[in-house]
């Protein structure tokens, strides 16, 4: 009984499969490829048929390519799972052909039959135990605290009660309407996040990933402390097609983490950048791994409008991270990578035609073009490219292992997209959302700020060993209603949902991108974690900013717009000076580095006092630096004349 207790609370571990169940996965990855392909940009089906036969798939694929424990490693699919991928498949199916019925009943009117009845605890028993297998129990578990929730707050004294539910019910609401499992979470999955990570691995397929590296290489590798601006540059430049950061972590740092640890960077230290560089990616425009999909549905905000105002937050989390890689660097006197350097023209010009699918996409998103058609057009427009030169043309059998590997790749954040959906067809079932907002203001006073910190650490804590999806879904769903309700707008209200749902993959004690890049670098994965949130502070703090100074959203006056942007540069290097103990030289004295730093987060507050402050306290550190250096100039240039 421990020993079962043990591997349930484990995940499950992706199978090496043997050839035979290799050739079904892959049966099954092309079939959902032409059904997403054929439905998905065009809508030809009703959501919530379409989104069932997804997920059909997608427990399909689970029960076949993951085992059931991490303590019971198997790479042979047992009879149970079998079963169960059928009865998955089997579920999507029977939602397929009795699809008119489904979308036209009456939700609570009309009564179910028994295979209604059936193929919804089928749904709702297979969900949470993919989610288990792919996304953790702590998901599970969260999931199991909302379905007692639906069926026991009659039994709950005060505001968290209400007046419960019969199974019937429960069943009929969570898997035949939308507002339960095939929600908005699992509509995103199974439009915008499929094309995009069909998008991404065709990208990479067609060799973009090694021309990305070697131009992150080309441009940064003859600096100082070259390779780890190599891995800030590469992984920028995946992460925000990943969708993943562990996944960034793991494909780019196998490369960059070596290279970091060549030329001198300590081992936690070289696991800690590549780890906040990877993170950053999903919130790097214009694909921000999943998030701005995911915004267009909840938030109901334009794509365009998204990756617009996402851009200055972006560039000033990777502006504070290469400071203090490049200080880190000089402090110690690291060597550049050795060896003949690239020009960057050249690299440009030999590999421009993998920067025409990513052009492309881009126009068509400021056309207003549906995010899910400009994901398969650029897709296209990406193995056509690909035959410009020879050696990556992706021919019949690229193309397919191409599929294969997106169905694969898709299977974690469907899964963690569908039990999002429970939980959230939770909170509207039992009314929790307006209830937590209320609990929140009780807690925080109604003060705008405290209720930003609440919401952070909300963020944070159901964020842990969370996919990004998933925290930044449930956390939108609980919290955006009370940042709203202070008069934040929609955009700075979701976006800084989404920076903290991103973050909790990088803060200790559950920081799984970190602890990804600790297993590369052979480092301690606690020391690793704290490295890199100290390298991504940038990303704690410029939320907060954005709430305040909505100049930093592109929103306002040009002069305001303008003026915010300037302010946070000099707070993020300032805070990355003060951290790293060096400006224009060596800060020595722990007082004046911890001046900087506060000078840092004083500039970031809005308001001219504050302003003025910060820019008198980090404009002052600079101007003594400039004038001690000079002085140290002269004194020696008399010491020498003196010798002479």
């Amino acid at each position: 009984m421990a020993n079962l207790i043990q591997a349930l609370w484990s995940e499950g571990r992706p199978r090496n499969l043997p050839p035979r169940w290799k050739n079904a996965v892959a049966v099954l990855a092309l079939a959902l490829a032409a059904f997403q392909i054929w439905g998905a940009p065009f809508g030809f089906l009703e959501g919530l048929i379409h989104r069932s036969v997804f997920l059909g798939f997608i427990l399909a694929l689970t029960f076949l390519c993951y085992s059931f424990s991490s303590k019971r490693e198997s790479n042979k699919v047992s009879p149970p799972d079998l079963i169960f991928a059928v009865l998955g498949f089997a579920a999507g199916i029977y939602i397929l052909i009795n699809g008119e019925r489904f979308v036209t009943r009456w939700v609570g009117v009309d009564p179910m039959t028994i295979p209604d009845i059936f193929f919804a605890l089928v749904v709702v028993i297979l969900v949470l135990e993919v989610t288990r297998r792919t996304v953790g129990p702590v998901l599970t578990l969260i999931i199991l605290v909302f379905i007692a929730y639906c069926f026991l707050g009659q039994f709950i004294p005060g505001e968290l009660g209400h007046r419960g539910m019969n199974l019937l019910n429960f069943l009929d609401r969570m898997v035949y309407t939308l507002d339960g499992i095939p929600g908005t979470p699992l509509g995103v999955a199974a439009t915008y996040v499929y094309m995009f990570i069909l998008f991404g691995v065709v990208l990479n397929a067609s060799g973009a990933g090694v021309f990305f590296f070697r131009l992150a290489t080309s441009i940064a590798g003859h600096l100082v402390g070259g390779p780890a601006k190599i891995a800030v540059i590469s992984s920028a430049f995946y992460g925000t097609m990943s969708g993943s950061p562990t996944a960034n972590v793991v494909t780019t740092g196998s490369f960059t983490i070596p290279l970091m640890k060549r030329v001198g960077y300590t081992p936690a230290f070289a696991g800690a950048v590549e780890a906040a560089a990877s993170t950053g990616g999903s919130l790097l425009p214009p694909i921000m791994g999943t998030a701005a999909f995911l915004m267009v549905d909840v938030a109901g905000i334009p794509y365009g409008k998204i990756i617009m105002a996402a851009a200055i937050p972006a560039l000033l989390y990777y502006f504070g991270l290469m400071i203090q890689v490049h200080y880190r660097a000089i402090k110690l006197n690291l060597p550049t990578v050795q060896g003949e350097r690239e020009n960057p023209l050249v690299v440009l010009k030999e590999n421009f035609h993998y920067l025409i699918p990513l052009a492309v996409m881009v126009w068509l998103i400021t056309l207003g073009w549906n995010p899910t058609l400009v994901g398969l057009i650029a897709t296209l427009v990406t193995i056509a490219v690909s035959w410009v030169r020879p050696g990556n043309r992706m021919g019949p059998k690229e193309i397919m292992k191409a599929l294969e590997d997106t169905a694969t790749s898709t299977i974690t954040v469907a899964n963690a997209s569908a039990a999002a959906g429970m939980v959230i067809g939770g909170i509207m079932l039992t009314g929790l959302g307006g209830k937590f907002t209320g609990m929140l203001f009780s807690i925080t006073g109604s003060d705008p700020l405290l209720t930003l910190i609440m919401v952070a650490l909300v963020c944070i804590l159901l964020g842990m060993g969370m996919p990004i999806p998933a925290a930044y879904l449930l956390t939108a769903t609980l919290a955006a209603p009370a940042l709203l309700g202070l008069g934040f707008t929609m955009m700075a209200s979701h976006l800084f949902i989404v920076y903290f749902s991103t973050m909790s993959a990088l803060t200790p004690p559950v920081a799984v991108a970190a602890y990804a890049g600790a297993g590369i670098a052979g480092a301690n994965p606690n020391t690793t974690g704290f490295q890199a949130t100290k390298l991504a502070i940038a990303a704690y703090l410029v939320p907060f900013v954005f709430m305040y100074r909505p100049g930093l959203l592109l929103e306002g006056a040009p002069p305001a717009i303008i003026w915010s942007v300037f302010v946070a540069a000099i707070a993020v290097w300032g805070l990355a000076g003060g951290i790293e103990g060096y400006l224009l030289k060596p800060i020595k004295m722990t007082l004046h580095r911890a001046m900087l730093v506060l000078a840092g987060v004083v500039l970031l507050w809005p308001g001219l006092w504050a302003d003025l402050v910060g820019l008198i306290v980090i404009g002052g550190t600079v101007a003594l630096q400039i004038i001690t250096r000079k002085n140290g100039t002269i004194n020696q240039y008399q010491l020498r004349t003196n010798r002479l």
